[in-house]
């Protein structure tokens, strides 16, 4: 938004001469206010939300969230596997030699399966 009111994107002020990209989609003022109704102000500083959101805007809005849930994506993935092959390496050690691995479950080293 700042880098539009620096006319960054074309000319933002007055707005009778705003290019397409600097035009609002949509207008919420009057319910979701995020200036002045508190929930919305909360929800601007956690997600980004905008009452008067213009192209640029919305689609960087977009962009951002897509590539952050995917990168969420591929580290909850990321960090599953790592766990399963732990789990899966401390098995074998259990089984191949059980008397040590009941040792370690009663010294409290490793949790039961």
């Amino acid at each position: 938004h700042k880098w539009q009111e620096l006319d960054a994107f074309g000319t933002w002020s007055p707005i009778a001469s705003r290019p397409w990209q600097n035009q609002r989609v949509w207008d919420a003022t009057g319910c979701c206010n995020d200036k002045t109704n508190r929930f919305f102000v909360l929800m601007r500083a956690l997600l980004g939300w905008q009452d008067q959101p213009t192209p640029i805007e919305f689609f960087a809005w977009a962009i951002y969230w897509i590539i952050s849930l995917t990168i969420g994506f591929f580290m909850v993935r990321h960090a599953k596997r790592t766990i399963a092959s732990k789990l899966a390496r401390l098995q074998a050690e259990m089984d191949a030699n059980p008397i040590q691995g009941a040792a370690q479950i009663e010294s409290g080293a490793v949790e039961p399966a």
